[in-house]
């Protein structure tokens, strides 16, 4: 995934005076007690406005007693957040996907000894197996939901379980594409954002994603319009996750 989001309140001179701000603070950590400096963020996606952050990621040496004194602060109007921690404890330990996802869109602007590069080369990119699984967990849960659960939740006289079912199998169908597209899940807070710049999606997604999302009344129409709405998007996806995996849609529910 490319790392310019076209965010429409995004103010290139704010961008401008955030990048040159950013740089000036990166500077008095650049130390022999700290391993790698990267930046995240709105800056290295390529926006900033007045809701932004300027986010700095420091890997230090564990036997340093290396400090930040104020993680969260003001620069010139605009807030700063150090991200500070133990290098050898970073190696160690497993990143969750929106980590991963989140430093993928990084860029690394301290590494003295190349050792941030290989950091970030072991933790971030997409695994074959973890791709896979996005793909077949992603196809068959979202049916499950969308397609079974809500049912269920009909003749167990619950209309509002029914309709919520559609949050859950909406994150699911959201895996496959971005398992389809090779790419980490982004955070929570970027997801649906993040979906909509993939290249493999359904024909005509954000209007027909839309009208699966759009709830008008809690009721049993309302659940079987959605649900038309969904399972047309999701017929169109099948096959292609089929292909893909090289398997049918009844071996992936085995699998899953």
């Amino acid at each position: 995934m490319g790392t310019t989001f076209l965010i429409q309140s995004s103010d290139p001179a704010l961008l401008e005076k955030a990048t040159r701000l950013a740089h000036e603070q990166i500077k008095q950590y650049m130390t022999d007690d700290i391993v790698g400096i990267v930046l995240l963020g709105a800056i290295t996606r390529g926006y900033f406005d007045h809701l932004a952050d300027i986010d700095i990621a420091l890997f230090k040496k564990q036997d340093s007693d290396f400090a930040i004194q104020d993680k969260f602060f003001k620069v010139d109007g605009i807030e700063v957040h150090i991200w500070l921690s133990d290098y050898e404890s970073e190696v160690a330990s497993a990143w969750d996907m929106p980590k991963r996802w989140t430093y993928a869109q990084g860029e690394i602007v301290f590494d003295p000894e190349g050792k941030t590069a290989v950091l970030l080369q072991e933790k971030v990119p997409l695994k074959e197996d973890e791709k896979r699984w996005l793909v077949m967990s992603g196809l068959t849960l979202s049916e499950w939901y969308i397609n079974t659960l809500t049912q269920l939740w009909v003749e167990r006289g619950n209309l509002i379980s029914a309709h919520q079912m559609f949050d859950q199998g909406l994150k699911f169908f959201y895996d496959l594409l971005f398992g389809l597209n090779d790419e980490l899940v982004a955070d929570m807070k970027w997801r649906y954002f993040a979906i909509e710049q993939l290249k493999r999606l359904p024909s005509n997604f954000q209007a027909r994603i839309k009208e699966t999302m759009m709830l008008h009344s809690l009721t049993i129409e309302e659940l079987d319009r959605r649900k038309a709405a969904f399972m047309a998007i999701w017929e169109e996806m099948k096959p292609i996750a089929e292909a893909e995996m090289q398997l049918t849609f009844d071996e992936m529910v085995q699998l899953v």
